[in-house]
């Protein structure tokens, strides 16, 4: 079913108030990504040339999904969970305090005809015990 389909996932913790030093001790784990809201936005091409954005719009904190690009959309959510769920009393206090959670999925189609995914109940299970929503952006 997955065929040429592939996967982009992360977990983001997203506030306008959100501090990265705060959200790595508290939970133990090095994102793989992170800014406060204000920060210099720079992106280097492959040609080492540095680009100029617009500073970043909100805080944020991201761990990636180290899972092949090609693997089930399942297992990519799965192997997050297995980091997460241990510390969801963690993540709760964070929402308490009006952080938003998501795991956001990048699906690269590929000229893949009828694409699909499936998550099962016990993933969706533990992602709404943790009051985390999930995204997804497709791109054909």
């Amino acid at each position: 079913m997955n065929g040429a389909i592939e996967y982009s996932v992360g977990f983001r913790i997203i506030d306008d108030n959100l501090d990265p030093a705060e959200i790595t001790k508290m939970l133990g784990i090095v994102p793989d990504d992170a800014h406060r809201k204000g920060e210099p936005n720079t992106k280097i091409t492959p040609k080492g040339k540095i680009l100029h954005y617009a500073p970043f719009n909100t805080g944020i904190w991201i761990v990636n999904s180290h899972e092949e690009r090609h693997e089930i959309l399942a297992r990519h959510i799965k192997s997050l969970l297995d980091i997460l769920y241990p510390l969801k009393d963690k993540l709760a206090e964070l929402t308490s305090r009006g952080y938003k959670m998501d795991i956001f999925c990048g699906a690269f189609l590929n000229e893949v005809q009828q694409p699909g995914f499936d998550i099962s109940p016990d993933i969706l299970l533990q992602m709404g015990e943790m009051n985390i929503k999930i995204g997804m952006c497709i791109y054909p």
